[in-house]
């Protein structure tokens, strides 16, 4: 029989099995979703297929330590879904889960309600647990119980190094094959295709840059000489671009692009006379960054930020 649970802004259509409750359709308004851990003593230990299928509303979401599975397609399509956290135990998750959840930024895991790891270590592994679902596409990386574990760290920079060694062309013909009715749109255009390779090569590097647990020397050379070959000035210009244009006003983008080359002191002008009126205030920190790295000729210093 399917029943309906409701406090204020959370409400759910359930069924209850064999002393065990299924999360079947999300029916609240909240941005933030807390789905319960028992409706009346029985535990909820399932988010059933389609629950939250498309939902534009929600945000965040927190499933309780009760929860053991994720139905197929639970959380498809939930367009502005940045945050999930789960418990850290073996769950398992059905087809697509999260599929284009684009947004998602952290999956973090939990022990009795409180982060399992350490504040900083949660940042990072949240970020490679949510990048493994909707960057490098790799449902076997989204291990609840393993995640951040020595052995899970090297299967995911393994999928990574998979990834960036993919030739750019990878996969045109078959988007050709398969859009022939939207023959000349941006998506079947060669040098459009190949611009969004690299942009997503990129996207993980600064990822897996910023978030470096476990990352052993070899890959950081790899994904920094990778940042710096698509700089400012360079043939192509992705890193420069995903930094501007995806993560302006963020600081720490623009100092991973000086620790790894993407910006020097032969591009470093170039690059701020393309933020022209954008972004003033990074253009400031920026500015200063110069003069710290590399002295002021004071030609910037006339400019109105």
């Amino acid at each position: 029989m399917i029943r309906e649970w409701e406090r204020e802004t959370q409400a759910f259509q359930y069924e209850e099995a064999d002393g065990q409750i299924t999360l079947l359709q999300w029916k609240g308004s909240a941005p933030q979703v807390q789905v319960p851990e028992q409706i009346e003593g029985t535990p909820v230990t399932a988010v059933g297929r389609k629950a939250f299928l498309s939902d534009k509303r929600v945000q965040e979401v927190v499933l309780p330590e009760s929860i053991r599975a994720v139905g197929d397609w639970a959380f498809a399509y939930c367009s502005r879904l940045a945050r999930i956290a789960l418990p850290r135990h073996a769950v398992s998750f059905g087809k697509g889960a999260f599929l284009q959840c684009e947004k998602l930024e952290q999956i973090t895991l939990t022990r009795h309600g409180e982060n399992f790891f350490p504040e900083a270590e949660n940042v990072c592994i949240g970020s490679l647990l949510a990048a493994a679902v909707h960057k490098l596409d790799d449902p076997y990386l989204l291990n609840t119980r393993e995640a951040g574990e020595e052995h899970w760290i090297q299967k995911w920079d393994a999928k990574l190094l998979q990834v960036m060694q993919t030739p750019d062309r990878d996969g045109y013909s078959k988007t050709i094959l398969c859009g022939e009715e939207d023959y000349g749109s941006m998506e079947n255009n060669l040098e459009y295709f190949l611009s969004q390779k690299r942009r997503g090569k990129v996207r993980l590097a600064l990822l897996r840059l910023l978030h470096d647990k476990g990352l052993r020397p070899e890959m950081r050379e790899l994904l920094s000489e990778y940042l710096a070959a698509h700089g400012k000035g360079c043939a192509h210009e992705e890193t420069w671009r995903v930094v501007k244009e995806e993560y302006g006003i963020r600081r720490e983008y623009y100092d991973l692009m000086l620790e790894t080359g993407a910006l020097t002191e032969q591009n470093f002008d170039e690059a701020l006379c393309d933020m022209g009126g954008e972004l003033a205030e990074m253009k400031a920190y920026l500015l200063k960054k110069k003069e710290e790295r590399f002295g002021n000729d004071g030609f910037f210093e006339s400019l109105t930020l």
